[in-house]
């Protein structure tokens, strides 16, 4: 399927993302459906950003229940895109370097 254009809005459900990983389900979903893929690791995240996975760049996220991740992930132990405990800052920084509008509810 070709990607939704620029300026679309997604809807993330937080009330599940409890790790890292319940982010990436809950992100892929929000852009490509139910078991929609839209990164595992920052990396592959911004890849996904920039275009050819579902979206055209730039988007708007919705983050619903963001006090979830905002309670339950904490700062990763490194720094880096492929840290494999990343924290609900860092998440953010990374859409905002990517331009991308996200509002927390």
């Amino acid at each position: 399927m070709p990607d939704k254009p620029t300026g679309s809005i997604y809807h993330l459900d937080g009330r599940n993302v409890t790790d890292i990983e319940g982010f990436y389900c809950a992100i892929g979903e929000a852009i490509n459906g139910p078991g929609g893929y839209f990164g595992w690791n920052g990396d592959a995240l911004h890849d996904c950003v920039t275009g050819g996975w579902g979206t055209e760049w730039p988007f708007r996220l919705v983050w619903h229940d963001a006090g979830v991740a905002r309670t339950h992930l904490t700062a990763a132990a490194g720094s880096g895109k492929s840290a494999s405990h990343t924290g609900f800052d860092q998440i953010l920084q990374w859409f905002a370097e990517d331009q991308i509008e996200v509002e927390l509810r």
